[in-house]
Formats: structure tokens, sequence, C-alpha cells
């Protein structure tokens, strides 16, 4: 069995950007992000998408400075994987409020898990 745990289109403010306009105020960012879960679970054993939530949650009310939609992703899979029972994961960040022509912008990255 293939297990995915979605959390799809979590929507924060983050401070984000290397434009001057970007750093004085936070923008929306919407995260979505699939855990491959590693076969062999015991029964009754599972991975909690609550943690990952409020970790970015905290990172947002931080108001701490990522200049880059990679960065932001880059720090999604630094707190994912630890977790050995992770397989690997996409991350997709997107500021939807860039261009009035695009629903959105930014980027998908697809890692697998090494530990």
């Amino acid at each position: 069995m293939t297990q995915t745990i979605r959390i799809d289109r979590l929507t924060l403010p983050m401070m984000i950007g290397i434009l001057d306009f970007e750093r004085e105020a936070p923008q929306t960012v919407e995260i979505s992000i699939d855990i491959r879960v590693r076969a062999g679970l015991a029964p009754g054993e599972f991975i909690s998408y609550a943690p990952v939530v409020e970790h970015l949650i905290a990172l947002s009310t931080s108001r701490r400075h990522i200049d880059l939609v990679e960065e932001l992703a880059e720090e999604i899979f630094a707190f994912l994987f630890p977790d050995p029972r992770i397989a690997g994961a996409t991350v997709t960040v997107m500021k939807p409020d860039i261009f009035a022509q695009a629903a959105g912008v930014g980027i998908t990255e697809i890692r697998e898990n090494s530990s």
C-alpha cells in the first residue's frame, strides 16, 4: 500500500520576497505538500500532518523574512526529512497575488528522503 498525506493550499501571510515592497509587509503564500509514507508502518502507526501545519503557522506568525519561495520549500523539507518514515515529498509554494493575470506564481519541488 502506498500512502500520501496531503496538505492542500495552506494559506498564510508570510514575509517573503527579494523586492523592496516584499520586505515591507506580509504577502499571501499558498503551500501544498504531498508527504509520501514509507511502506511497512506498524498497525495504528501514522504520520500526522498537524506538526507540519503548526510549524508553518509559527513561521508565519514569527514574521521572519524569507527571500525566495525556494528557501521556504527547503525549510519544509528540512522539517519533514528527519522522520525516516517519510519516503519523500512534493512541496509547492505559490504567491497568488503577484500577477493579476495568473492564479499564482511559485515553485514545485520533488525530493526523496535519504534518512
